[in-house]
């Protein structure tokens, strides 16, 4: 049809400017293909923010970002991440805390595990463990916590409730943070493909999640 319209357009002057507003009209209603991968932007040194509410659903959130920045030119998506999300769903917030040890160019909200009918549970992610220890003047005792694995490879700290067997989330470990504001993490068990462990400097993320709004119990 398109190729018609053109024919028509060339051998009548007089209809061009009506076959361009039909070609217009048809490029219009063509389906289109997904949207690319959400991008954060830069919220400061090291530091990226990605805001979006997931259409599924309906989760406002927030993901604050650092990255761990070694010495030389390197793009972000390549860095290990430490994150912070903050989610608002239904008038109840919530925060969360989200690290990765490799780089990948996916930064997108990962919603939580759906259910696939009404009459089902959502299947949930795997779990693993890792541990603690915040250091700075000090450094603290060493914390082991489960987190989830979520299908992009990043790790989820599982807040506390039924698929969890932590007792705490992760706003109690803020206050460790506000005096110790370097985060070491690495798995309990060596994982294939993973460091060890990184030292996370969180200051700066623990600065730009206390003038959030979002972020606020």
């Amino acid at each position: 049809m398109g190729q018609s319209l053109i024919y028509l357009a060339e051998k009548s002057p007089r209809m061009r400017n009506t076959t361009l507003l039909l070609l217009a009209l048809l490029l219009a209603l063509q389906p289109r293909a997904p949207s690319c991968a959400q991008e954060p932007v830069p919220a400061g040194d090291n530091l990226l923010r990605l805001e979006g509410t997931d259409p599924i659903t309906h989760i406002h959130y927030l993901k604050l970002i650092a990255i761990l920045r070694p010495p030389g030119d390197l793009p972000a998506a390549s860095l290990p991440r430490f994150t912070f999300e903050c989610r608002e769903q239904a008038g109840k917030r919530s925060f969360h805390w989200l690290v990765r040890f490799t780089g990948s160019p996916d930064f997108a909200f990962q919603r939580p595990p759906q259910a696939a009918s009404p009459n089902s549970f959502p299947v949930q992610n795997p779990s693993t463990m890792l541990k603690m220890r915040f250091e700075g003047y000090i450094k603290s005792q060493e914390f082991k916590r489960q987190w989830e694995v979520l299908p992009t490879g990043e790790f989820h700290y599982r807040n506390s409730g039924m698929n969890s067997s932590n007792l705490d989330d992760p706003r109690y470990f803020l206050t460790w943070l506000a005096s110790l504001p370097n985060l070491r993490i690495g798995p309990v068990k060596a994982i294939s493909g993973q460091p060890a462990g990184l030292l996370f400097p969180l200051q700066p993320l623990l600065a730009l999640a206390k003038s959030t709004d979002l972020c606020q119990p």
